[in-house]
């Protein structure tokens, strides 16, 4: 049976595979300018992905000074690849793990060079929460856009999904 944090990533891959699947539905509207703490739906993905990207690399021992969009010049469908990636990878990392190291201390630098200790388990629980959060501001996008076939992506929907088999 897999670990809670373990379903948490496999949970995250689903959900971010799933919003990206509208996205790319909706490509003529990601670069309309909304309200909302990112202007666009095309940057709300790209922040959504390069925090993953960061806490990523911070729990293989780096610690990242920029984001990764900054130098990015690839289009829609490389950056969605991307995050169904840095998603997988995610999962990949933690399934990897015997839970005795989910305590394990983490230090690393923010993009500002300050130094911290978080637990994997904190950082992971943390990125999983934040992609939440913003997978929710892209729903209120892209539905802003007129694109309304958006459906659930609650973790419980999720658990429901898999449970079937779907």
């Amino acid at each position: 049976m897999d670990s809670h944090l373990i379903k948490l990533c496999k949970f995250n891959v689903w959900a971010n595979d799933r919003i990206c699947s509208w996205i790319k539905k909706a490509d003529t509207k990601v670069d309309e300018e909304l309200k909302s703490s990112f202007p666009s739906i095309r940057k709300t993905l790209y922040h959504l992905w390069d925090a993953q990207f960061i806490w990523l690399a911070r729990l293989n021992g780096e610690s990242p000074n920029t984001w990764p969009s900054h130098s990015f010049a690839g289009n829609l469908d490389e950056a969605i690849a991307g995050v169904h990636q840095n998603s997988l990878a995610l999962a990949t990392f933690i399934e990897r793990l015997n839970e005795s190291e989910y305590q394990q201390q983490v230090e690393f630098k923010s993009l500002d060079g300050t130094s911290y200790f978080n637990s994997v388990e904190e950082i992971i629980t943390h990125v999983v929460n934040h992609s939440t959060y913003h997978r929710g501001q892209l729903i209120t996008m892209l539905r802003t856009v007129g694109f309304t076939a958006v459906e659930s992506t609650d973790f419980i929907r999720y658990l429901r999904m898999t449970e079937k088999g779907q």
